[in-house]
């Protein structure tokens, strides 16, 4: 996990034995996953389901009052030691509104804490002294390559198995790289390997096949097995809803027109086979063919499987076609969809 911490408390709160929790802290950055666990990890050791009742508050940076915020601040507890305050969106406060808290955070309650959770820094940037000088700001950046992959084998390591690097290559190029998606996934294979104390790519084969619906990569991973039943059904689905689930994206995309996406992935995949192809051929070691194509080796696997399907003149021809296709969409030689059948149907079926 890839986080940043600026400062730590010289000291933990009076009152909580044993406990190193700041009055004041600023979580920013996009991994809010991971800034959920931090939070929901220092409400745990602060208040109880039963004092959380009186002495919990969340506030929104956009909406609420900054002086609101102060004074649930200030408050004084009841029937518990402590009060906790979160304030969420606090990039949206403007300098103005910041005034208030930056006044409090010079002398915080000894029995509040209080945790602004932020994207970006935001009108926070110039003020995170202040903040360091009595709690902590921590950065949790968006978990990407190898470090993805680290995380993934830690949190499986948590619960009691080991997790092979295939299998975390082929979670993230199957998943995405969202962590509640990934932790899912990771439980899935966790329960499915039973006794089994290393979870290998043959355990999460199954589990996270379903995830694998109607993608664009689904399209041209059945391309390049060419398997036409399946190519059909995907593009079929693909411009029937106008939904692009990108892997690598958090949310699926609803796009007007996904036929200049869908061409374009198909071409990458015949390039992806073609230099995955010429390396294999040149005997090149595994370890180089990932590095030179900054891919998993699961990945670069399957574009060597997919390769033993396709004669180098074959790849030509299939990236051919799919200019041809998209000279023929731009000058409206005829209907994208039936343009579309056909194109997969010729790419499923190579001379």
């Amino acid at each position: 996990m890839e986080m940043k911490s600026t400062r730590r408390l010289n000291k933990p709160l009076e009152g909580i034995k044993g406990l190193n929790v700041a009055p004041v802290y600023l979580l920013y950055g996009p991994e809010n996953y991971l800034i959920e666990e931090e939070i929901q990890s220092l409400l745990n050791q602060v208040l109880t389901e039963k004092e959380r009742g009186l002495n919990l508050h969340l506030f929104s940076g956009e909406e609420d009052n900054s002086n609101e915020i102060v004074q649930a601040a200030q408050t004084i507890p009841m029937f518990s030691r402590y009060r906790f305050v979160l304030v969420k969106e606090a990039d949206r406060l403007d300098e103005e509104r910041i005034e208030p808290l930056l006044k409090y955070i010079q002398k915080p309650s000894p029995t509040t804490i209080l945790v602004f959770q932020a994207q970006t820094l935001g009108p926070w940037k110039g003020h995170r002294a202040d903040i360091e000088g009595v709690g902590r700001v921590m950065e949790y950046p968006r978990l990407k390559g190898r470090a993805l992959i680290g995380w993934l084998r830690k949190r499986m390591a948590e619960k009691g198995k080991a997790l092979s690097e295939e299998a975390g290559d082929y979670l993230v190029e199957v998943v995405g790289d969202h962590l509640q998606n990934l932790e899912n996934a990771l439980e899935e294979a966790f329960l499915g390997a039973g006794e089994k104390r290393t979870v290998g790519l043959s355990d999460v084969e199954g589990i996270v096949s379903d995830v694998k619906v109607s993608t664009i990569f689904d399209l041209t991973d059945a391309i390049g097995r060419q398997d036409l039943e399946r190519a059909l059904l995907i593009l079929d689905k693909v411009l029937g809803s106008k939904i692009v689930p990108f892997r690598k994206e958090e949310e699926p995309s609803k796009i007007d027109d996904p036929v200049p996406l869908l061409l374009s992935m198909m071409a990458r995949q015949y390039r992806l086979i073609w230099r995955v192809s010429e390396m294999h051929c040149l005997q090149c070691r595994m370890d180089e063919i990932t590095k030179r194509l900054k891919k998993g080796r699961w990945e670069v696997e399957k574009l060597i499987d997919q390769g033993k399907r396709f004669t180098q003149s074959s790849l030509r021809e299939g990236l051919l076609k799919c200019h041809r296709t998209d000279l023929a969409i731009k000058r409206g030689q005829g209907p994208k969809g039936l343009l579309m059948e056909k194109l997969v149907i010729d790419l499923c079926r190579p001379r």
